[in-house]
């Protein structure tokens, strides 16, 4: 059969949270600054505040700041460190910190922040989603897991934390689980579509071709839904 290369999208990617967001999947290019002969703050053209001699610490905070808004992880990182190491007396820039280094791709150093922030404010579901994000990035889906979970004893009604968890058990193949998860919290239509992309994913054929038959059967369906269900046809490509 001829094969189709349609873009692996999901209709819903939940991977952030109120307080401090998560840092979403992001290519190799993107982790570092664009190429260019500007500097990355120059590219930005963000007129930044006139600071008082002594703010070296905040100016550099701000700097940080802008950086993660374009996704200059290892930029922001470097930044957000020296100004840390700049008052080793102040509260250290956890809050901060631990996305950027997600972003960067320091998972054990991110991670070990996250734990830090969840150690004083145990409760913090958002905290906990996205410390479990974070391993998951990292490669460790069993540890992910058990955040995941942990966040959900918080708050059992936690969005993002529940279509994570329910995204990790679909890519292995625990569909059941998944949609127990799921349907609560995006609806039946967008969750059997987003296990059949994931089906597709891992290279099962016929498990998306019954999920997304069952999505294009409600009348919420996403649109896409269709055409994935055209190229599964026993006529049409095969996906992978």
């Amino acid at each position: 059969m001829r094969r189709s290369h349609f873009p692996l999208l999901l209709i819903v990617l939940a991977c952030g949270c109120t307080a401090f967001p998560q840092i979403k999947r992001i290519s190799a290019e993107s982790k570092t600054s664009k190429a260019s002969g500007d500097s990355p703050m120059s590219q930005l053209g963000v007129a930044l505040p006139a600071m008082k001699p002594g703010d070296d610490r905040e100016l550099k905070i701000i700097a940080a700041d802008q950086m993660t808004k374009h996704a200059y992880w290892s930029e922001a990182v470097e930044l957000y460190s020296q100004a840390e190491s700049m008052a080793p007396k102040k509260p250290k820039l956890d809050a901060q910190l631990a996305p950027a280094l997600a972003g960067a791709g320091q998972f054990p150093e991110s991670i070990q922040r996250y734990r830090r922030l969840i150690k004083d404010d145990p409760k913090n579901v958002a905290l906990v989603s996205n410390l479990a994000y974070t391993i998951m990035e990292s490669g460790d889906p069993v540890s992910a897991e058990t955040e995941y979970r942990h966040a959900l004893t918080i708050d059992p009604h936690y969005e993002n934390a529940a279509v994570n968890l329910g995204l990790l058990l679909a890519r292995q193949r625990r569909y059941e689980e998944a949609l127990a998860l799921l349907v609560p919290a995006i609806g039946e239509s967008a969750a059997h579509h987003n296990l059949g992309v994931v089906a597709i994913d891992c290279g099962d054929e016929a498990t998306a071709r019954q999920a997304f038959s069952h999505a294009a059967s409600l009348p919420s369906a996403p649109k896409a839904t269709q055409e994935f269900l055209a190229a599964l046809s026993d006529s049409g490509p095969a996906l992978r």
